[in-house]
């Protein structure tokens, strides 16, 4: 095997972020991940660029196959019922009922295949007083507590990435290889659920426990202060963070490179208790130290001493950086008719089985023939249904 998941094929029957995240990193593990899109349309983000393949889609759906499927239609659910029956994991992000509406509910596919890894991905779950709502990224990020620990709640913001769509696709992922190797075991499949607001939440679990030991409600500036972490400008405005953390060392190669070894007998920051007290204090008469220099000399000097530091880099310098293309980013793939275009890879290396990029996003239907041959469907056949609008 050259691939972790060889030979484990995944239908994936979902849009927008969280589901089409989730069957990315499984076809970045080798699965045959068969994309199935609404005829004409396709996953609503095709339609955030031109001709149906923007880039907020293609950095989601690498290494996928993509089949148009009407599945309003009686011959069009029953070819995704005959997919599923030979798949090994379906991975779906409607609303809770509506597949059920449609024969596709877990029930109806387990009975037809009691092997398969049924993943369903909500905004909110299937059971509870929101099960019915709207569920989206930043409605997720703010009923969770997750965006009042990102931004100020009295000067309230946006966040510029979607960080609960893509929270939601990596716990819906841990849950599929959890019940696949559980099946290695057991022979059995499963349905695995996750959602919104329940995979934000679980992110969590340090302020929840913080919220849970001491009963004061956690925002933004808490972590920052108890963990030491900072953010300066130099002479000319441009940004760095540094981050003190526990140990001593840290703080003492600090004040050498800012020239105040006197701070050490300070009484607001003798300690790390009183440095969290005083935290904006100490940040304060540091920011008017680090005014006076240049951001790469900080920098140096503050790597000399070893301690935690970093630029906050733009993402045009996040590509020029060192250890950054060390990893081979960023990858450049082609796809026959879109041509070429740059990509991430993945987070993960693996020893044996890496990850890869082997293929570009695939355009709308791209593979819609080469699939229903896969399944037995001759010319005939794909003719007739191309006729009747189900491909």
């Amino acid at each position: 095997m050259n691939d972790a998941l060889q030979g484990v094929r995944v239908i994936e029957m979902s849009s927008y972020v969280t589901g089409p995240f989730a069957g990315a990193m499984l076809s970045d593990l080798g699965a045959d991940v068969i994309k199935v899109e609404e005829p004409g349309k396709g996953d609503p983000f095709r339609g955030w660029g031109d001709r149906l393949y923007s880039a907020t889609f293609c950095s989601l759906n690498r290494n996928k196959r993509s089949i148009t499927l009407d599945i309003r239609q009686d011959e069009g659910r029953d070819i995704l019922l005959r997919f599923l029956a030979a798949a090994d994991v379906f991975i779906e992000n409607f609303r809770p009922g509506t597949l059920a509406k449609r024969g596709l509910g877990y029930e109806a596919v387990r009975e037809l295949n009691p092997k398969i890894v049924y993943c369903s991905i909500s905004g909110f779950g299937h059971t509870g007083p929101y099960r019915d709502r709207p569920g989206y990224d930043t409605v997720g990020q703010a009923m969770s507590g997750l965006l009042s620990l990102l931004t100020d709640p009295g000067d309230p913001k946006g966040m510029g990435l979607s960080f609960s769509d893509h929270l939601t696709g990596f716990y819906a992922c841990y849950g599929i290889l959890g019940a696949l190797v559980n099946r290695l075991i057991t022979g059995q499949g499963q349905k695995v659920e996750t959602s919104l607001l329940r995979a934000s939440l679980s992110f969590l679990a340090e302020s929840a426990s913080r919220y849970f030991e001491t009963g004061e409600v956690p925002r933004r500036a808490h972590r920052t202060h108890t963990a030491g972490v900072f953010a300066f400008e130099d002479q000319d405005g441009l940004p760095f963070v540094i981050h003190l953390s526990s140990p001593e060392k840290f703080w003492r190669g600090f004040l050498d490179v800012l020239g105040k070894p006197e701070w050490v007998e300070d009484p607001r920051f003798q300690d790390r208790k009183g440095r969290t007290a005083n935290h904006d204090a100490l940040s304060s008469l540091s920011q008017e130290i680090f005014r006076r220099g240049r951001r790469s000399d900080w920098l140096r000097r503050l790597e000399e001493r070893d301690v935690p530091c970093a630029p906050l880099n733009t993402l045009e310098e996040v590509f020029q950086d060192p250890q950054v293309r060390e990893y081979g980013f960023p990858i450049e793939v082609e796809h026959p008719k879109m041509g070429k275009m740059r990509m991430l890879g993945s987070a993960i290396e693996l020893s044996r089985t890496p990850p890869k990029i082997k293929s570009a996003p695939p355009i709308l239907g791209e593979h819609t023939e080469e699939i229903l041959r896969e399944f037995g469907h001759d010319e005939n056949t794909i003719g007739r249904l191309k006729s009747a609008g189900i491909i």
